[in-house]
């Protein structure tokens, strides 16, 4: 199997690779000296991972899935939307007078 390499000849890890390699080092009572070793790391690097996952965790838990996002409508498009909700709601509105209309003729027989 070959190994995607840096320029300098270190290997380069993948997003799996830090994931567990920031898991293990954050686990309690950790020898994170000997993980680093292990895994040919300094510690500016497990630094750098620590960071990553810090901005990605903050930004991820700072959306708000459910939040509406204001549309971008054009002009003619919001006019056109705008005279056909006038006309529905008018429409509505005499609909709900020959309602009570009938609803009192019933009523009455």
């Amino acid at each position: 199997m070959e190994e995607n390499l840096k320029k300098n000849g270190k290997k380069k890890l993948s997003a799996e690779e830090k994931w567990r390699i920031y898991q293990e080092a954050s686990a309690p009572g950790a020898q994170v000296g000997e993980i680093l070793r292990k895994n040919g790391m300094y510690p500016a690097e497990l630094a750098k991972i620590r960071q990553r996952v810090e901005k990605a965790a903050k930004e991820e838990l700072g959306k708000n899935k459910y939040r509406k996002r204001p549309l971008k409508v054009d002009y003619d498009e919001y006019e056109k939307l705008k005279s056909e909700l006038a006309a529905k709601e008018k429409a509505l509105a005499e609909m709900s007078q020959e309602y009570l209309i009938l609803k009192k003729k019933v009523n009455l027989e």
